[in-house]
């Protein structure tokens, strides 16, 4: 594909940090150096603009950098990624327009003004096919007496000519605002599928309707959705994509247009005729029109009696202009511009003969539904849609598709294995036609089943077949802990005694195992046993470890005693052999058998501090807090910047020593509805803050 989008990144929260620290900014146009005190609060800076042009100051104060999370799906889950992009804001109410592409997936959004300070958002609305969004800031986070936000004009993009000079503004490499001066040099330009692929947004193709501008003011990762503007500082355009060495934007009066209707209901209406057209072939000779490729079935086309191949010459009396990709894109427009209910009128050539049908447009449906995560199953699933249905030839819209499945889930182990395109239809003879009533049976399934897990049998289409599928249901990862019995054992680490090591050292013994290490606070360390002895034997049993391999002869023999008995250890120390009786204590808990707990919303878990991980973390004897056993990749708990290994010493500043405590001040955050969850983690020998994001949470409350 040559071009592609200028903000599709996505970023942990460590790889941001890396991102910046090693990042040498030469701050053109910057404005969030200097918008910031000593003090952390804005300064009288941040009320100008970096810049003395006065076209320049105008719109400067209407660009916003946004930041977004974004959900995409993987390993039957939905991931948590970072990713950023620009906007501009177009209503003094907080409205902002932005692409697509930049708030897709988004379930958490932050703009930063020009003055550097920062307010959430949500989405009010997006359209895949024309990759046009608008958020609505939360206007209640500025601070009392703030000035009132900087709405930016719109011009007449339509009258836009090639060598017009034009500005791109923006936040590359998401850092802070900028601008970029250029030329159009195409102010309508169609992109061919045979040189520069398809843009495909939700299942949509943006280039069935966007014409975009063509010009040559350098756009960068993170430009995405800022503005286009002309010389008198007015939206002509919103910045989308790189075309080889030039950049593309979507023109300003059809965003403008777009943006009033997401502004209004969330979404936009268009009619639909249920036919799918493509350039003029060859075979037809020169002239203008479109060929009808495809007709939907029981669409108002099919009833109306169009067929594949009929040549498509006007529209509601409107020549279809242009050719190739030109004239699809202008029959697109035409029948899009119209709402469902219309009369719409076609004029088509067929085997000669000039035809016209009037149909009644029905309204033309997403492609694609909204991915959604059920843990119970495993999988990440979708709403079955229109064009889903006719793409995978699927005899009804009934039924829930499966995106993404992981393989160690009830889904992945089901019998047999259930995979992604499968369609659920039913769960234990009860069917599913949607997302949501498969949910909610999901729900009550494992709500009345013992430890939360339900076998069921699951009914699923693929390839044309009904199988059917045993699967266990099950709410959390899978802990199953035995309790094993307590061996006897040794506060102290060895290595083998390897000929050349005993050559080394001058001892004369067929193998031993040399103390590397004596644990504090052990019956090893009250016997006196120091690092350096070489154990020979036990009770005159040699200790028969001479190979590298032989790290666990000491151990194995150690675990023949009973706990709390004593054995004589056969040492040499400084060149002589002497006995030493020591006490063989309990081993102590294991890692696995401590208490354990999941955050399954956040997407960590924890334990309680076993003694290996003392030993493994050089921790001391009084450290306190619990273990991070592991931050599920790209989770939320991941995102903010916790690891596997972190210590956990407070939440929400209160200390905490065991799991209970942990999970007591998770809890206390939920009931107070939180925004932020604070921890403490030691880490690598040193403490940081590490803050976790529970908006998202509160959204689907």
């Amino acid at each position: 594909m040559v071009f592609q989008v200028t903000a599709d990144e996505v970023m942990d929260a460590s790889s941001l940090r890396k991102l910046l620290s090693g990042l040498i900014v030469c701050a053109v146009w910057s404005v969030a150096a200097a918008a910031i005190g000593a003090t952390g609060k804005p300064t009288e800076t941040a009320a100008t603009t970096p810049t003395h042009d006065p076209m320049l100051a105008k719109i400067f104060p209407s660009i916003v950098r946004i930041e977004a999370i974004r959900l995409r799906p993987s390993d039957g889950r939905l991931t948590k990624q970072w990713t950023a992009g620009s906007g501009v804001v177009i209503a003094v109410e907080g409205r902002v327009l932005t692409n697509a592409h930049v708030t897709q997936d988004g379930d958490y959004f932050r703009c930063y003004l020009f003055d550097g300070s920062h307010i959430d958002a949500k989405l009010q609305g997006q359209d895949p096919l024309t990759d046009l969004a608008v958020l609505q800031m939360d206007l209640s986070q500025r601070p009392s007496g703030a000035p009132a936000l900087v709405a930016a004009t719109f011009g007449d993009s339509d009258a836009l000519r090639a060598g017009d000079t034009v500005f791109a503004l923006g936040s590359p490499g998401f850092l802070s605002q900028s601008v970029t001066r250029g030329i159009v040099s195409n102010p309508s330009l169609v992109l061919p599928e045979q040189t520069a692929g398809r843009m495909v947004l939700r299942g949509e193709n943006v280039g069935t309707l966007v014409r975009w501008i063509l010009h040559d003011a350098r756009i960068f990762g993170g430009n995405s959705g800022g503005p286009l503007v002309n010389a008198r500082g007015e939206i002509v355009g919103i910045n989308e994509l790189g075309v080889f060495n030039l950049s593309g934007a979507i023109p300003g009066n059809l965003a403008r247009a777009v943006a009033a209707q997401l502004g209004k209901s969330g979404r936009v209406t268009r009619g639909w005729s249920g036919i799918t057209v493509q350039p003029r072939l060859e075979a037809n000779g020169r002239g203008a029109g479109v060929i009808v490729g495809d007709v939907a079935e029981n669409s108002p086309a099919a009833a109306a009696g169009l067929r594949p191949g009929d040549l498509v010459t006007a529209c509601d009396g409107q020549p279809i202009e242009g050719a190739e990709e030109k004239a699809v894109a202008h029959f697109n427009r035409l029948e899009m511009s119209r709402l469902p209910g219309d009369v719409f009128a076609i004029d088509f050539t067929r085997e000669g003969a000039a035809q016209t049908i009037r149909l009644t447009l029905a309204e033309r449906q997403p492609a694609q539904a909204d991915d959604v995560e059920i843990r119970g199953w495993g999988a990440v699933v979708r709403d079955l849609t229109r064009e889903l249905v006719r793409e995978q030839r699927l005899p009804e819209t009934a039924g829930v598709w499966l995106e993404n499945v992981r393989p160690a889930g009830p889904c992945g182990q089901a019998e047999p294995i259930l995979r992604r395109e499968d369609v659920l239809l039913a769960v234990d003879g009860k069917p599913v036609a949607t997302v949501a009533e498969l949910r909610a049976l999901t729900d009550r399934l494992l709500a009345a089943a013992p430890n939360h897990r339900r076998t069921v049998l699951a009914s699923v289409r693929r390839d044309g077949a009904v199988l059917s599928s045993v699967v266990e249901l099950r709410e959390t990862s899978d802990h199953n802990v035995t309790q094993q019995a307590r061996k006897a054992w040794l506060g102290a680490a060895s290595q083998p005694l390897t000929p050349k090591l005993g050559d080394r050292l001058g001892i004369k013994a067929e193998g031993g195992a040399r103390l590397t290490r004596i644990y504090p606070g052990t019956e090893a360390e009250k016997a006196e046993l120091k690092v350096g002895d070489v154990v020979l034997a036990l009770d005159g049993a040699p200790v028969t470890a001479r190979r590298p391999e032989d790290t666990d002869v000491l151990a194995r023999q150690i675990r023949q005693y009973r706990a709390g008995t004593s054995a004589v250890f056969t040492i040499w120390r400084d060149g002589q052999t002497r006995s030493l009786p020591v006490l063989l204590e309990a081993q102590p808990t294991p890692a696995a058998e401590m208490p354990w707990w999941e955050d399954t919303d956040l997407e960590f878990s924890v334990h309680d501090i076993a003694f290996d991980d003392r030993v493994r973390l050089q921790l001391s004897r009084d450290a306190q807090g619990v273990l991070v056993e592991s931050a599920m990749p790209a989770g939320w708990a991941a995102l903010a910047g916790l690891r596997s290994d972190d210590v956990i010493e407070s939440a929400s500043g209160r200390p905490v020593t065991n799991v209970a405590e942990l999970r007591s001040e998770r809890e206390r955050a939920v009931a107070g509805k939180a925004d932020w969850w604070v921890l403490l983690v030691r880490r690598a020998g040193q403490t940081l803050f590490v803050e976790i994001n529970l908006k998202p949470a509160h959204s689907k409350s």
